[in-house]
């Protein structure tokens, strides 16, 4: 009998040993690639973050010197606009008080009575006044050279000539005589009467106070003062009145009374008379040009 042969069972296959050695040497390349990519784009993000940073910064410091400079421009246009307002509102002021010069002067005029108008003749029935006029401000002296202007423009403008004067070494007086526009002290319109609007202008100055006897208060005590004697009219207008301001930068009071007979002339007496000249002759020059310093 032949013999039996006992087939051996089939060895199981086993799955076969994947290459996983060169599969991850493979992939090594890629991961690195990614990573640096992601390393590159991460840099990218901060270096875009940081210049943002750095462009707003520099905007915020541009905007920054732009409202510095505006406030400054605005600042300056505030302080010019306040000048201008300043400016407008004296002018405006300097104009209402020349209306309230002009318009008292007016008054003053229209008040006038029928014996002050220049179509009176010439005789007793005319009616006269003396005049003093002085400084609204209480103790005003006039500079040397206010006076000087003063003398120079009462006779450039032709109300009064200086003739004769008194120059002591503490006070001066000096003497006008009426000219040829003496009437546009008081009146606007011409003056055709032959009669003097009026007969003696004096200005006089002084170191020490003297007294006015015009006012309710006649100790006032004053150091410069205009009587006009013997005046036809009560009151100068207005124009007359900015002389004052142009010369003496001065706002006048005036008081009246009835005319008087015209005192004489002062006389310096010897122990007043200034230390280094006594009063001198003046050849072809005007009196009263030549003042002295008080």
């Amino acid at each position: 009998m032949a013999k039996e042969t006992k087939a051996k069972p089939a060895e199981e296959k086993k799955p076969a040993k994947r290459c996983t050695k060169k599969a991850d040497t493979a992939e090594k390349p890629v991961v690195a690639k990614e990573e640096k990519a992601k390393d590159v784009k991460a840099k990218e993000a901060k270096a875009k973050e940081t210049k943002a940073k750095d462009t707003k910064a520099e905007e915020d410091a541009k905007a920054e010197i732009v409202r510095a400079i505006e406030a400054k421009a605005a600042k300056v246009r505030a302080e010019k606009a306040k000048a201008a307002k300043a400016k407008a509102e004296a002018e405006e002021a300097k104009a209402e008080e020349a209306k309230a010069e002009e318009a008292k002067a007016e008054e003053t005029k229209a008040a006038a009575s029928d014996d002050d108008q220049p179509d009176v003749p010439e005789n007793e029935k005319i009616k006269r006044y003396d005049l003093m006029i002085t400084s609204e401000r209480a103790g005003y002296k006039p500079p040397k050279y206010g006076v000087v202007s003063m003398v120079q423009q009462l006779a450039y403008r032709g109300f009064a000539s200086p003739v004769d004067e008194a120059i002591a070494e503490t006070w001066t007086e000096i003497y006008f005589e009426p000219g040829p526009a003496a009437h546009e002290i008081f009146l606007e319109k011409n003056y055709t009467d032959e009669a003097p609007v009026f007969h003696e202008l004096r200005l006089r100055f002084s170191d020490k106070p003297f007294f006015c006897d015009y006012s309710q208060n006649p100790k006032r005590p004053l150091y410069f003062a205009i009587e006009i004697l013997g005046s036809r009219f009560k009151s100068p207008i207005g124009a007359f009145r900015k002389l004052f301001l142009d010369a003496l930068n001065l706002r006048i009071a005036t008081d009246f009374h009835d005319a008087e007979p015209i005192p004489p002339r002062k006389e310096v007496p010897e122990d007043e008379k200034p230390f280094e000249k006594k009063k001198h002759e003046r050849g072809a020059g005007l009196a009263g040009t030549d003042v002295e310093e008080t």
